[in-house]
Formats: C-alpha cells, sequence, structure tokens
C-alpha cells in the first residue's frame, strides 16, 4: 500500500470512526432517556410503566446526583411542568441547566469539594419536607459518588477527599472503590433514603459500572448495601493506600465505624429501581450504525475491564486476528467493546484511562496497517483532562517515532495526554451531560 493510500484509508477510517462514537452518545442523550422513560396523561404520571394518580394533594419532587442530573432534571421539568413540585439536583461544573422549579448545585468530580459536602447537606435539608402521599423522582449517574458527599462528622473533609484521590489512582475496579466510599458515608450505600421517608421513590439509574449494579452506580445512594469497616479496612490494606491516608480514617474502621444517628440504611421502604440506560445500549446502536454504514460487525459479550494497558493488548490481538483471517467477521469490520478500565499511576503526566488504553494499543498495532482503535468515555472527559479519549491507527507510534517521540517514555510516565497533543490524536467531544462507562471501536479494512 502506497502512503498515500494509507493516508487516505486512515482519514477515512478517522472520519467514520468518530461518526460511529457520537452517534452511540445522541442515542443514549439524558433528553432521550426521560422521554423513553417518563410520561405524564392527565391526572397520571407514568415512570417506566408503573402508574401514579396525581391528585391535587400529591406533590412530585425531584431529586439527584450526577453527570447527567441537570439534563434529566430539565427534560423531567419540561414533560411535568407545574407538576414540578421542588427539588435538587447536584451535577459536576459546567453541567448546569435552567430549570425553575428544581434547583440545581454544581460541585467538584472526580474529588469531592466544599460545595459537594454543602449542596448535600442542602438536599438531606429539602428532603426533610417530602410528605408520606408525595412522590419522589431521584435521578442518579456516574459521578455522583464525588458530587454527593457527606462523610461521617468523626472525619476531616480535608483527608476525605486525599481518601477519594489515592482511590482514583490505586487501580481498585469501581466496586471495591465504591465500597470504601460507603463505608465512610452518611448517604451512600442506601443512607440517604431514610430522609425520603414514608414517601414513594421512583430511582432512575443512568449505569456506569461493569454489571449495572444499582447498588454501585453512584455509590448506591438509595441502595441498601452495608459495608462493614473490616471490610473496608481489608481493601485499603489491599491496594496499599492504608499507609498513604489519614490516620484518623484507619482508626476509624477499626473502632467499627460510625455510630451516629442516620449512619444505617432504610431497606423496606417503597423504593422502585430502574437502569434506564446502560454502556450494552450504546454499544448496540454503534453496531447498528456500523452495519449501515457498510461494515461487518462484532461486539463484545463481556466488559472490558482491568488495567487499561492489558485490555489493549488483548482489544489489539483480536483486530489484528481479523486482519490476518477474517475472523471473526471478515473485512471491512467494525468491532465494538465497552466496560471501565483501570490505572495504576505510577508517572506524574496527564491523561486517563481511554488515552492510556489508546497509547498502549498504537504500540501493540504498530505497523499493523488497516486498523484504527477509538477508546473513549462517554462522559466526554478522560481523567482530569479536556479529552474524551483519543484514536489511533497501525501508523501512529511509527508517525511518532519519526517525530522524535517516544511512545514508550509517555506510556511509562502517564503521560498519554502529552503525547497525543503532540500527535494530534485526542478525541475531543466536550463534556457530553452522561456517562454509560467506555467505549472501544476498532475499525479493521483490506
Amino acid at each position: 500500500m502506497t502512503e498515500s493510500k494509507k493516508k487516505e484509508l486512515y482519514e477515512k477510517q478517522r472520519k467514520d470512526i468518530e461518526k460511529l462514537f457520537l452517534h452511540g452518545l445522541d442515542t443514549v442523550s439524558p433528553e432521550k432517556i426521560v422521554r423513553s422513560s417518563v410520561s405524564l396523561e392527565d391526572d397520571r404520571l407514568v415512570i417506566c410503566g408503573r402508574s401514579y394518580a396525581l391528585p391535587a394533594d400529591r406533590r412530585i419532587w425531584v431529586f439527584g446526583s450526577g453527570k447527567a442530573a441537570g439534563r434529566m432534571a430539565l427534560e423531567l421539568e419540561n414533560i411535568l411542568g407545574r407538576r414540578a413540585y421542588d427539588g435538587i439536583v447536584i451535577c459536576p461544573y459546567g453541567l448546569k441547566t435552567a430549570t425553575r422549579r428544581i434547583q440545581q448545585f454544581e460541585a467538584a468530580h472526580p474529588v469531592p469539594d466544599l460545595n459537594s459536602l454543602t449542596a448535600t447537606y442542602e438536599l438531606v435539608d429539602v428532603a426533610a419536607d417530602v410528605k408520606e402521599s408525595d412522590l419522589v423522582i431521584y435521578l442518579v449517574s456516574g459521578g455522583s459518588s464525588s458530587l454527593l458527599c457527606k462523610p461521617s462528622e468523626e472525619l476531616e473533609f480535608d483527608e476525605v477527599r486525599e481518601l477519594y484521590r489515592q482511590l482514583l489512582q490505586c487501580g481498585a475496579p469501581i466496586g471495591d472503590v465504591n465500597k470504601i466510599r460507603k463505608s465512610i458515608s452518611l448517604v451512600k450505600g442506601g443512607k440517604l433514603r431514610q430522609h425520603f421517608g414514608n414517601a414513594t421513590v421512583e430511582l432512575l439509574a443512568v449505569s456506569d459500572v461493569p454489571g449495572n449494579d444499582p447498588a454501585d452506580i453512584g455509590s448506591g445512594p438509595l441502595v441498601d448495601d452495608h459495608v462493614s469497616p473490616g471490610e473496608a479496612l481489608e481493601l485499603l490494606r489491599k491496594y496499599h493506600i492504608d499507609k498513604k491516608i489519614a490516620a484518623r480514617i484507619v482508626r476509624f474502621l477499626e473502632r467499627g465505624g460510625d455510630r451516629t444517628p442516620g449512619s444505617v440504611g432504610s431497606a423496606g421502604l417503597k423504593t422502585h429501581v430502574t437502569v434506564v440506560a446502560n454502556v450494552e445500549k450504546v454499544a448496540g446502536t454503534i453496531r447498528e450504525e456500523a452495519e449501515a454504514m457498510g461494515y461487518n460487525t462484532w461486539v463484545a459479550e463481556e466488559f472490558v475491564t482491568g488495567e487499561a494497558r492489558h485490555a489493549a493488548r488483548e482489544i489489539a490481538q483480536k483486530a489484528v486476528e481479523l486482519l490476518a483471517r477474517d475472523k471473526p467477521v471478515p473485512k471491512p469490520a467494525a468491532l465494538v467493546f465497552y466496560g471501565e478500565t483501570t490505572v495504576t499511576v505510577t508517572g506524574s503526566g496527564k491523561g486517563g484511562r481511554n488515552q492510556e488504553l489508546a497509547l498502549s494499543a498504537a504500540l501493540a498495532l504498530e505497523g499493523q496497517h488497516g486498523i484504527t482503535l477509538l477508546s473513549g468515555g462517554t462522559d466526554g472527559k478522560d481523567g482530569e483532562t479536556n479529552a474524551a479519549g483519543a484514536v489511533v491507527n497501525g501508523q501512529s507510534a511509527l508517525d511518532a517515532r519519526e517525530k522524535g517521540i517516544s511512545p514508550e517514555s509517555y506510556l511509562e510516565n502517564n503521560d498519554s495526554w502529552t503525547f497525543f497533543k503532540k500527535t494530534d490524536g485526542l478525541l475531543v467531544t466536550g463534556v457530553t451531560g452522561n456517562n454509560l462507562m467506555d467505549i472501544q471501536i476498532v475499525l479493521v479494512e483490506k
């Protein structure tokens, strides 16, 4: 293949692969999620198939937390109109929307700040006005673990923030991270539910976790899931962060955790939980669009998890096998993977798990012409960078070397963002106001 043909092919693949990614995001926009789940006809509200009569004295409250909360709340308010009584949602900075009846607060993600704390206290305070005859709709999505933050009063907030930072860097899967968060929290693991009393609660969850377990989505604020202090301690030691965090937190768990009022969950209250969107749906819509574009398609049956570098090599191996043998489908082909990897940070660079996966894949695909890979976060923000992820192909590492840029050095320093900034590989979509884990797409052509 001539150099001009290679360039033409890779330009086509990049255009196609970014189109597929954006198409997947559009089909699960917060607005479409709400419209497919909630409808109002006269004096009856239908939520995920459950019908509620709306007499004049029944108030509808809307609460929520997470990256999708702002846009979901706005669409819900559009549907409910004057039926929406009040409520509070907490969303990341820049994702607040113009609701009139539902209050919105902005706070930090992925590490909570004082606004996370004050907004959560305000939410709990407003929840105290909910009556048994009222209906509560709670919107939860990824990011809620940081935005909805009320740690035990025995702990210092700055020390809790440092714990969050260490959890982000230790390489632990999200389930274990959330167990530790729940063990020190007064609102996670179902503990928020009691603040709505005997009112009926409809929980609409946008999943950002493998397996779509509602107890793990946003650390499950309304889903009872008690984590013993001993289990949390074991996890801190397993990931070698017990010596990196404040001794006060370790002593708190050693003493048996929180004994203050409000530190237990509220099993038995009337709560309907529905996962209204997940990454499998995103993958399915990408598959349909790829087939419409003329690609033969294959979608992974299991979540991509574990270290980003290891996952990259496995994905690359699948693509190389298809290039050589037309298996599992013939070329031209689109392979779709989904899940959430981790990165054990040892360097001082800048990046995120999707960019690290893409950089690792660039090395594994080096010289394998006809393959392009995209790895992107559905929230549009990979780590603490301005990118959703990155796009690489069989030529990416070779071209970098010609410019005197060593892919291995940047990978070793966890500095994937800088590498892709220098090589024009960043995938920048802007924040999406949503979060359904990560997507990897691989295009393979002759």
